[in-house]
């Protein structure tokens, strides 16, 4: 994972605001109403990829329990300076285990189609189901082959005096399913200038293939929502799914 921890930083700074300004109502309306008043004997909710911890910040203000976990290091240790009042666990998806049960689960900004493996999601997916109290929801959102096709990975650069950032897209192959992009970073540290090169992947699942991870995984109740239906509109929300699964 030292790809992303060398992007923790530029992610935490960056890359959290925007989304969630959009995502956050979004959850609100479609799985937060499910659980119970929040308190310090309410519903505990565990963070799935949680990064540096935004979405736990916004639900602990709410004064919800949350628990979060991210296989990046250096993501866990911004999320612990960012949010002290919840916890927050170095752990892989596919093979977490924390103590539990909770009442909710959430994962956001497409962090489960990181996941490349499908057996590696179905996994992930099976970890959760059994982290979860009988009838919790679990709300993720995952990119669909239009985001692949369109937006996703467009070149960027950002250029500020102590720190330069350029993501330079190597495009989406349909038969791998796989997208790929190069970021380039620059920070100055110290008075001298430190580079770090990172290629990200995203695999792109099929809804069928989402909804039999689900299924094998054990989970109920699925329910999927469009992001721009619910308001999420240009490119962040393009191509991008909601869904909402019960475990029975």
């Amino acid at each position: 994972m030292a790809p992303y921890d060398d992007f923790a930083w530029f992610y935490d700074r960056y890359w959290n605001e925007e989304f969630h300004s959009l995502a956050f109502p979004i959850l609100e309306r479609i799985w937060l109403e499910r659980l119970g008043p929040a308190g310090p004997s309410g519903p505990h909710i565990l963070d799935v990829c949680c990064g540096t911890g935004y979405l736990a910040g916004l639900l602990a203000g709410q004064g919800y329990r949350v628990t979060g976990f991210d296989l990046s290091p250096r993501m866990v240790e911004f999320a612990r300076r960012n949010v002290p009042e919840a916890a927050f666990h170095v752990a892989d998806a596919a093979r977490f285990q924390l103590p539990g049960p909770f009442d909710a689960a959430v994962s956001t900004f497409d962090s489960l189609n990181h996941i490349l493996d499908r057996d590696d999601l179905e996994a992930a997916f099976r970890n959760i189901a059994a982290s979860l109290r009988t009838g919790a929801p679990f709300a993720f959102d995952m990119l669909l082959e239009e985001a692949y096709q369109t937006h996703w990975g467009e070149s960027f650069a950002l250029v500020r005096g102590d720190h330069v950032l350029t993501i330079t897209a190597s495009g989406y192959d349909f038969r791998s399913r796989l997208g790929r992009c190069t970021i380039t970073m620059f920070r100055l540290v110290e008075d001298a200038w430190r580079r770090a090169d990172v290629t990200i992947q995203e695999r792109c699942y099929t809804p069928a293939e989402i909804d039999r991870a689900l299924d094998q995984a054990g989970f109920g109740e699925v329910c999927c929502y469009d992001a721009g239906d619910l308001g999420m509109a240009g490119d962040l929300g393009e191509g991008r799914t909601f869904f909402v699964a019960v475990k029975p």
